[in-house]
């Protein structure tokens, strides 16, 4: 079986996926796409709502906001 290189997005049909789900085939779901920003998404969050979260990033934005609320912002 000759294996090829593609460059383009592959797309299955739902009939074709049935075909090959029916031949044996295990669809595993693509990895999540990221398209947005983890600081965006923190800056929207309440305040309660980040300090449920960790990591440095949320470590920044406590900081980020307690600066701006020190500094009457």
């Amino acid at each position: 079986m000759k294996q090829q290189t593609a460059t383009e997005p592959f797309f299955i049909t739902e009939e074709i996926g049935a075909v090959m789900v029916a031949a044996g085939y295990v669809f595993e779901p693509p990895p999540i796409a990221c398209t947005v920003r983890l600081r965006d998404v923190l800056e929207r969050m309440s305040d309660a709502e980040l300090a449920l979260q960790p990591g440095e990033i949320a470590d920044q934005e406590r900081v980020r906001r307690q600066a701006a609320c020190l500094s009457g912002g």
